[in-house]
This record gives structure tokens, C-alpha cells and sequence, in this order.
């Protein structure tokens, strides 16, 4: 993409750089016709299609190879990387790897990574990446217990009993199915001794875990032109993908799903924030 850049004239970038919303027909048309005399764009139109080297492609036995570095280094305790080599297999998991949706391997990053944010003593990270997984696999129990270890951390008890008592009830080895229920003896013989006023509701915890809004906003810069910036923070670790047709108005061109240059509106924008790649 930058090579392509290098090579539109100084005039033709000058003047899509005056243009308004009202010229972007005009604007794009000019674009297209220059680039499509260039064997360069049509070389980056055949890798974008190419598997191998394709944008935002899915490869599960990457994935897995990172998930693999993530669970050494998890074994390590080196969280940060574990946190990671996760984030990144994330991006490359397929979602629908498994027939049986309690082993998709993106469910199984995301309690991984939760387990990383636990570790890490990041509740709320762990809370959303558990409700990712469980989006995923309803009857994940593994999930489930995780979710409650987090509230309790939060001490939100009465979620966290109700998180418990679920993966118990989901749990099939009866060495597990104790373990959890020792734990949840602990919690409420917690609860029998503190005020009802220090419980959170589940509403209160769903309005901290639910996924933030992006809000996104057309910039221009003097180095990098025009692109798109949010309004608000996003929090660590996170993948946004976001469409917004707007954003045509700003830039005017877009790669498709089939990698054909389209000169119409960008409709998706996707922003890895947070992690180091």
C-alpha cells in the first residue's frame, strides 16, 4: 500500500486532497484510472486474494502454534507474553475450527487470555474475555468457574456463587465438581458475614463487563493524510472491528472481502489496539 502511495503524482494527491464529499465520484474515478495502468496494483490485488499472505487471514495451525507459545510461557509465568502470543492467535483462530462448539478453539484463547488477566489481577479484562467465551460456548464450564474466580476477586459474591454453581453443575469429573464446591462453601460463608449493601447486582457487572462502544472519528494529519481516530479509550487487548460508510467520505477507496479495489465506500475498518504485535 505504500508503494502505491509513493507513486500517484504530486497534483492528483493534491487535488484529492482539496476535494469534498461532493467530488468523491470524480475523485475516485481519477484514482482508479491511474492505478489500474499499474502492474503494482494489480500484483497487490492477487496477494490480497492470496491465502497465504492475505489480510486479516484465518489459519488455524498458526493459531495453534501461538496458542502453544502462550501456554509455555503461561506455564513460566511470564504473563505478558502469554497475554500476547494469546491476543495474536486470536486474530488468526478461526470460528468455527470444531463441530462441537465447546472445544472452538477461539473460545479456549479467550479463557486462556482471561486466565492470563486473572493472573494479572485485571478483573474487569477477565470478566469480558469470559463472557466472550461463553458467547461462544454456553456450556464452556471451564468459563464458567472463571468467570466466578474473577467476581469473586471483584468481590462481587453473589455473582460469583452463581457463576460457581453453574460450572459445578457442568462440571463432569468428580474431582472437579469438589473443588468447586469448597470454593463456593468459602464464598458464601463470606457472604453470611457481610452486609447485603456490599453485593453488587448482576446489572451493575453486566454494565462493567459488556464490550465498550467505539466511537470513531475522520482525522486528517499533515504526515499521514486523512484516516480514522476514536473518541474515547479502548481498553488493552482489544480487537475492534467496527463499519462505518461514513469513512468513504474521508477516503474513498476500500479492498473488498474478495480483494478487488472498490471505489465506493469503506464499510470496515479493523484496529488491533493495546498489545504489541
Amino acid at each position: 500500500m505504500e508503494e502505491l502511495r509513493s507513486v500517484v503524482p504530486d497534483t492528483l494527491k493534491q487535488r484529492i486532497g482539496l476535494s469534498t464529499p461532493g467530488d468523491l465520484h470524480m475523485s475516485c474515478s481519477l484514482l482508479l484510472h491511474f492505478f489500474r495502468q499499474l502492474p503494482q496494483f494489480h500484483q497487490f490485488g492477487r496477494e490480497l486474494r492470496d491465502p497465504e499472505t492475505a489480510l486479516f487471514r484465518k489459519n488455524n495451525d498458526s493459531a495453534l502454534e501461538l496458542k502453544r507459545q502462550g501456554n509455555d510461557c503461561f506455564s513460566k509465568r511470564d504473563y505478558p507474553d502469554a497475554l500476547r502470543f494469546y491476543s495474536q492467535a486470536l486474530r488468526l483462530a478461526p470460528s468455527d475450527d470444531a463441530d462441537c462448539m465447546e472445544k472452538n478453539l477461539v473460545a479456549t484463547l479467550y479463557l486462556n487470555r482471561a486466565t492470563v488477566f486473572h493472573k494479572m489481577g485485571l478483573q474487569v479484562e477477565c470478566l469480558r474475555d469470559c463472557d466472550r467465551a461463553l458467547v461462544i460456548s454456553p456450556s464452556y464450564a471451564k468459563a464458567w468457574y472463571r468467570r466466578g474466580k474473577a467476581n469473586a476477586a471483584s468481590l462481587n459474591q453473589e455473582d460469583a456463587v452463581r457463576d460457581l454453581t453453574i460450572a459445578m453443575n457442568m462440571q463432569l469429573s468428580s474431582g472437579g465438581k469438589e473443588k468447586i464446591e469448597s470454593e463456593l462453601k468459602l464464598i458464601i460463608g463470606q457472604q453470611k458475614g457481610s452486609s447485603s449493601s456490599l453485593y453488587k447486582t448482576y446489572e451493575n457487572r453486566s454494565s462493567v463487563t459488556n464490550e465498550p462502544q467505539i466511537k470513531l472519528q475522520c482525522v486528517r494529519t499533515p504526515a499521514k493524510g486523512r484516516g480514522v481516530a476514536s473518541l474515547n479509550d479502548i481498553p488493552q487487548a482489544s480487537l475492534v472491528h467496527t463499519e462505518q460508510p461514513y469513512a468513504a467520505k474521508q477516503v474513498g477507496i476500500q479492498w473488498s472481502r474478495l480483494g478487488r479495489l472498490q471505489i465506493e465506500a469503506i464499510t470496515t475498518i479493523s484496529l488491533y489496539v493495546g498489545m504489541p504485535m
